[in-house]
């Protein structure tokens, strides 16, 4: 019996000791979602629970220990990973997958967020990208929170998370930010939100038994928008269409902006500071007054820009970072302020003299012929000597323009406070996606 102790003594370390070939199975999540959070030349990653390294070029597998800070880089040629003990190169990339634990394994990356689940770490020109991979309703937990108050109606709550859930499914490619849907991993989690997406798990929007990507925003301004009357492009669906909002309470639901002339000469590229502003336009095509053109008339020529809601909030540039220094949607009026017409200036005509405001298109006789001007910026013979129309007061040019709007957002889609005024009225989650999504069912 005392030679077979150190014989089974032996055999254990063997079992003990961990493969370089093959480790653990990594968990397996049942709806995987990948989702792209940022991006560095060097980083690290904390991780509180075991993990194992697979190696892309290699296809093999190494422990990493609980509680190892785990450092990553690009070297220029290869992503290099190390922590105690272990370095690696691969040219195709990491991944750091999680591993079954009784407790929850929670990461927190160098970006000041910590993230569930499994991560991959591929080169991105320069730098590392980072790929966060776990389950749908485990990804849901940073979004929900991230997106709506968790202080909100439950059931705004509930919606939202139907709508985040239909939207990331149908989605091409997930990051963390507003472009698609804000993530903010396990940092974002709230009890409250984890609950609602408990409470509809698995539930989606759909059309004809597939998931829709279900838009949504913070305000519509009581009208949401008909897709073609927003964006361009192939994608208008029947479910899309402009639907009332009529319990939506936003800080957004109105909104005025006043620019003075130079902003918008040079989103029109005017850049000549002696370029004046004489004129300026909206072209309203959608259903709600959305705006799909803008036109200017200057000194130097008239210029029209026509596009989606993204080209005409950018023609506007605002100093709100939280709005993304733009305006807040394409719903909206312009009133164009002038400088005071000129009241003393006048011409002989083949009936008499005639008051002008605006010497533009007028024929006039010069020693070489008629010529019709193409605008006010002339000089002018007098009987006291020759005069410009341009370059001081009174001349009709724009000074500033004044935009006043609805809604803050695409406005494509569900409200987010419209979810939460029909949740305030009594609206279960599935009606309020069904309204918003008209046509569309709530199923798993």
């Amino acid at each position: 019996m005392k030679k077979l102790l150190p014989i089974l003594a032996f055999i254990m370390m063997l079992i003990s000791v961990p493969s370089l070939s093959k480790a653990d199975e990594p968990t397996i999540y049942p709806n995987v979602v990948n989702v792209s959070v940022y991006k560095a030349t060097s980083l690290t990653l904390t991780l509180t629970n075991t993990y194992q390294l697979s190696n892309n070029d290699t296809g093999l597998t190494t422990p990493i220990p609980a509680n190892s800070v785990v450092t990553v880089k690009n070297n220029g040629t290869a992503i290099e990973i190390s922590f105690t003990g272990v370095t690696q190169t691969s040219s195709t990339g990491f991944k750091v997958q999680e591993l079954p634990n009784i407790l929850p394994s929670i990461a927190a990356l160098s970006n000041g967020i910590s993230y569930r689940g499994s991560f991959s770490f591929v080169k991105n020109g320069s730098y590392v990208g980072v790929t966060n991979y776990l389950d749908m309703e485990d990804y849901l937990k940073g979004v929900v929170p991230s997106e709506m108050p968790a202080s909100w109606p439950k059931e705004a709550l509930k919606a939202q998370a139907i709508a985040a859930r239909s939207y990331a499914e149908t989605s091409m490619g997930l990051t963390s930010t507003p472009s698609s849907q804000v993530y903010r991993g396990y940092t974002g989690e709230d009890s409250r939100s984890n609950a609602a997406i408990k409470e509809t798990e698995g539930l989606m929007a759909e059309f004809a038994g597939k998931p829709i990507m279900a838009f949504f925003f913070s305000t519509s301004g009581g009208q949401t928008a008909n897709y073609g009357d927003v964006w361009n492009g192939a994608y208008a669906k029947p479910y899309y269409v402009s639907v009332a909002d009529p319990f939506e309470v936003s800080p957004n639901s109105t909104w005025t902006e006043t620019f003075p002339a130079s902003t918008l000469l040079k989103s029109f590229g005017f850049t000549d500071t002696t370029t004046k502003l004489l004129d300026a336009s909206l072209k309203a095509t959608g259903a709600n007054g959305e705006v799909s053109g803008v036109t200017v008339k200057t000194s130097a020529g008239d210029k029209t820009i026509t596009g989606d809601e993204g080209v005409i909030r950018k023609l506007f540039p605002t100093t709100k970072a939280s709005h993304y220094y733009e305006i807040d949607s394409n719903w909206f009026t312009m009133t164009v302020s002038k400088a005071a017409a000129p009241t003393d200036l006048s011409v002989q005509t083949t009936t008499g003299i005639e008051a002008v405001t605006d010497l533009n298109g007028q024929t006039v006789q010069t020693a070489s012929g008629v010529v019709t001007l193409d605008g006010s910026d002339v000089s002018i013979q007098t009987s006291t000597g020759v005069v410009s129309s341009s370059g001081t007061p009174g001349t009709g040019e724009v000074t500033s323009v004044t935009l006043n709007g609805k809604g803050w957002g695409h406005r494509i889609g569900m409200s987010q406070y419209g979810a939460k005024g029909y949740a305030e009225q009594g609206w279960t989650a599935e009606q309020i996606i069904q309204h918003y999504f008209q046509g569309t069912t709530v199923s798993r």
